[in-house]
């Protein structure tokens, strides 16, 4: 092979995309008597993303009596959105909270850029991390959604000798 026809093997190309979804919350109360609630999400990356949503039980296994809306959307650059939290179903404890997950998947774009250069061998090395973000979802019954007036209403003071019982 003549050195004018040989290929020139290049440095190989590293593409990096960076997880850079924030979300607005650490948890998500959704109080019983509400329609819905919601929270927003904002990509902090110079690229389009992609975003998934899902909503799991206690135990992260099995879907929970909520849904996301969109379940599945596209966040620009630098952009800001609000999801909204719709219970699917009325079969919640009506005495005491409940903890679901609320998690939400963050996919940056694919690199397409090739090299058109016939006389170099470039090798691509694509890294792309889809990164799973998972904040508390609190369902909050009527029953304890009290204010700090109301309770201090319902605390009973009694002295019993040199005590006080409450």
């Amino acid at each position: 092979m003549a050195s004018s026809e040989s290929k020139k093997i290049e440095q190989p190309l590293l593409t990096q995309k960076y997880y850079g979804l924030r979300l607005g919350t650490t948890r998500v109360i959704y109080k019983e008597d509400a329609p819905s609630t919601s929270f927003w999400i904002m990509n902090e990356k110079e690229y389009p993303i992609l975003v998934q949503t899902q909503v799991y039980n206690d135990d992260k296994s099995s879907k929970a009596p909520f849904i996301v809306t969109p379940p599945i959307l596209k966040v620009e650059s630098n952009a800001r959105t609000r999801l909204k939290v719709i219970p699917t179903s009325n079969l919640f404890n009506k005495n005491e909270e409940s903890l679901y997950w609320l998690c939400v998947k963050g996919v940056p774009p694919l690199n397409d850029n090739e090299s058109n250069n016939k006389n170099n061998i470039t090798t691509n090395l694509n890294v792309n991390v889809v990164t799973n973000s998972c904040i508390k979802l609190i369902y909050r019954p009527k029953t304890i959604d009290l204010t700090t007036m109301e309770i201090a209403d319902k605390l009973k003071l009694e002295r019993k000798g040199n005590s006080i019982v409450i």
